[in-house]
């Protein structure tokens, strides 16, 4: 019992020792923070060395560096696009006219197409038109029947007309205008004691335009 004690004794004292040990070598384990020269920096310098005068200086210097490479990187591509207008711009200014003319060609083109289509149906239409004026004046209507299938055909008839205004077609004005060979076709010469000589007295037949195309000329008697 009393050669125990002593044992008891260094017992804790190596486990105390162990410890201390077992701590100091876990200190030792975590690097120490270092400075740009690879020295041994103090404690704390680590967080701090990214702000440190040094350390931001150098960065500004490679900031510097690659605004200088953009700078010769833009200069040179300026003076490529200036060799380049030189040598195609005029062939690219030549193109676009060309171009600008081929749209204008086939614009133009497409609307007299357009034109002459609509020229060539309306001129079937007025064959039917003047069928229907010449019933219009020929027959009367004698009974409500009559009256009733005469709207019909009137009714039709606006149609017509309806849809030539909305093609642009309109209406040449004859009656009491001074003859004019473009638009106007004399039959027959007549005395007139409302209009001058050379006046248009009589309208026989409608004459038509599309825009400033003359459709057909309007049918008339000319002041004598």
């Amino acid at each position: 019992m009393v050669n125990d004690a002593p044992c008891m004794k260094r017992s804790s004292t190596c486990m105390f020792a162990e410890d201390a040990e077992a701590n100091n070598d876990g200190e030792s384990a975590e690097e120490a923070p270092t400075t740009d020269d690879g020295a041994t920096a103090p404690a704390g310098l680590g967080d701090d060395i990214l702000n440190s005068p040094a350390f931001l200086k150098r960065k500004l210097d490679v900031i510097k560096s690659d605004i200088e490479k953009t700078d010769e990187a833009i200069e040179t591509a300026k003076a490529q696009l200036e060799e380049n207008k030189a040598e195609w711009e005029q062939k690219i200014k030549s193109l676009e006219l060309e171009f600008t003319a081929i749209q204008k060609r086939f614009g133009r083109v497409g609307s007299e197409s357009e034109q002459t289509a609509i020229i060539d149906v309306s001129r079937k239409m007025l064959e039917v038109l003047d069928t229907y004026d010449r019933a219009f004046m020929a027959i009367e209507s004698e009974t409500a029947e009559d009256e009733a299938v005469e709207a019909k055909y009137k009714q039709t008839y606006n149609k017509v007309l309806s849809i030539f205004k909305d093609l642009g077609i309109t209406e040449l004005e004859a009656l009491g205008k001074e003859f004019d060979y473009e638009f106007h076709q004399a039959v027959m010469q007549r005395p007139s004691d409302e209009y001058d000589e050379g006046f248009v007295c009589d309208e026989l037949q409608k004459g038509y335009m599309l825009g400033n195309k003359l459709i057909r000329a309007a049918m008339v008697s000319v002041a004598a």
